[in-house]
């Protein structure tokens, strides 16, 4: 044993007290309360899942891996075993997709090759190899797994050799690395992606695998483990091999948490190739509704920031509590200080669009969420229509009160210091994002017309139109006429100068009309 000073913090029977229920105290002679976590010391240890097992010796440290439980650390028949079970598992997955030959386990080469899958249909030679990483871990695994790859690849067929985290990959181009003590139906999708990089499978078969999202092959499985290892057996040992991986999972989100001060990790937070993000997903779905075991739902009570509630649910209200203080601050000063204007705006912006999308999809959001918004202070869900409205509704005082059209309002006008002329060119310049009936609205006010220069430019062409059949000449005077003649002068001198050379609508009617009175716009 080493010369770590033994304390609470790193006793075995404290820090592992399962573990150290294994530990074989007459072979060892040596007690749990005599070695820490971390000990070089090599002891013997009991299988906690069948006693029939020999006894093996091992170091309490490759057995705890230190402070937090490593793979490649259980009992080697159990570990064996194991690895067949994962092997079964997958080849029922991917033979949901692949015509595996399920009856076949060997082809011949120069010799008899027993292999794990295989695949000898439509023009397709395909071997698969599941490597679990307890038994294919050492370097003369290596050497025998790469010799009969090659020995079968020179025979005609593709061999891609599915390997467990954390062995490496032998051949770079046709293996593929899947997570530690991987879900059956998440290795079956990344075998298949990768079959599909190969140009081995069609990329929609792929898609509807994944789409699945569930194991679709369990109950044969489950057949082909009691064929081979009995009924009793086979359902034991699975339910040590997910108490295993469960575990360990557990163990990596109390690190994260402690690190990220959170339980929302997301999809690329990997530990050893697993999603812990998708892996808390799950958890949160069997806790919600009803289906996570009891003792698994008490040790994540155990850690602080858990909660059985989404990413999405568990972000709604930290930033609901933000943005309720922040609105109910009566001071802009203070508001300003508190959370940026920006962040809360983007934060509201986003739930209002999640739920129109919801409502299109004939859903809404939790009750709770909705009856939290209506306590916000001026709150509202399209405050771009309630804006319209109001605008619309000082446009109809506009006309009222004034007696004037719309059509009459300058530029950068204002009226009771609202930028009426500003609204207007901003509707008119939005027309492609406005609703339709939003649009009835503008049109029903009095003088509305989407083109304002345009509308405008023709009512000064046919009041020159006019001038002219009335006078019998189209030369109105720039300095005798009244004002109306004066600016109608104006206008077609202007426009004489800016149309000269152009072939558009508007040279074209102006250059028709001067030709019926001898005149010409070059």
């Amino acid at each position: 044993m080493g010369t770590t000073r033994i304390t609470d913090a790193n006793r075995l029977s404290i820090v592992k007290p399962g573990l150290a229920e294994t530990l074989n105290v007459d072979k060892s002679a040596v007690t749990a309360d005599s070695l820490t976590v971390a000990s070089n010391r090599k002891v013997w240890w009991n299988c906690p899942d069948f006693p029939e097992h020999e006894p093996w010796k091992a170091v309490v440290n490759n057995r705890t891996g230190g402070f937090r439980k490593r793979y490649g650390t259980g009992c080697p028949t159990c570990r064996l075993r194991q690895t067949s079970v994962q092997e079964l598992r997958l080849k029922a997955e991917l033979s949901t997709v692949l015509a595996i030959d399920v009856d076949r386990d060997a082809v011949h080469t120069a010799r008899v090759e027993r292999v794990d899958m295989v695949v000898d249909a439509d023009e397709l030679r395909l071997v698969l190899e599941f490597d679990g990483s307890y038994f294919h871990g050492t370097e003369q695994s290596a050497r025998r797994d790469s010799a009969k790859s090659q020995r079968l690849r020179e025979d005609g067929w593709t061999v891609v050799r599915i390997r467990e985290v954390p062995l490496d990959l032998l051949d770079q181009t046709y293996d593929v690395r899947v997570s530690f003590l991987a879900e059956p139906e998440a290795a079956a999708a990344d075998v298949l992606d990768h079959l599909v990089v190969l140009r081995l499978l069609d990329p929609a078969a792929a898609e509807r695998y994944r789409a699945l999202d569930a194991p679709q092959a369990e109950e044969t499985a489950r057949q082909w483990l009691r064929e081979r290892i009995g009924e009793r057996a086979a359902r034991r040992l699975e339910y040590s091999a997910q108490n295993d991986a469960w575990d360990f999972m557990f163990e990596e989100l109390v690190a994260y948490e402690a690190n990220a001060g959170d339980c929302y990790p997301t999809d690329e937070a990997c530990v050893d190739g697993r999603s812990l993000g998708r892996w808390c997903r799950k958890q949160r779905g069997l806790q919600r509704t009803g289906r996570l075991r009891a003792d698994r739902a008490e040790r994540l009570a155990t850690i602080a920031t858990w909660s059985s509630q989404t990413a999405y649910e568990a972000g709604f209200w930290a930033s609901y509590d933000q943005y309720l203080r922040r609105a109910n601050l009566p001071d802009p000063g203070e508001r300003e200080k508190s959370p940026s204007r920006r962040d809360a705006t983007v934060w509201a912006t986003n739930l209002r669009r999640r739920r129109a999308e919801l409502i299109t999809r004939g859903d809404d959001l939790p009750g709770g969420q909705l009856e939290a918004m209506e306590k916000v202070a001026g709150w509202s869900w399209d405050p771009y229509q309630d804006a319209q409205d109001a605008k619309v509704e000082v446009m109809q005082q506009f006309c009222a009160v004034t007696g004037r059209p719309v059509s009459s309002i300058k530029q950068r006008e204002e009226w009771n210091s609202h930028p009426v002329g500003v609204w207007l060119n901003s509707w008119r310049a939005r027309r492609n994002v406005l609703s339709a009936s939003q649009e009835a609205e503008l049109e029903a006010l009095p003088g509305w017309t989407w083109d304002q220069r345009g509308d405008q430019w023709t009512s000064m062409l046919q009041q020159l139109e006019d001038f002219a059949a009335t006078r019998g000449h189209i030369q109105p005077s720039l300095t005798l006429g009244d004002e109306q003649e004066k600016a109608l002068a104006r206008w077609k001198r202007n426009n004489k100068n800016r149309l000269r050379g152009r072939r558009d609508d508007k040279a074209l009617r102006l250059r028709a009309l001067l030709v019926q009175y001898g005149e010409t716009l070059p």
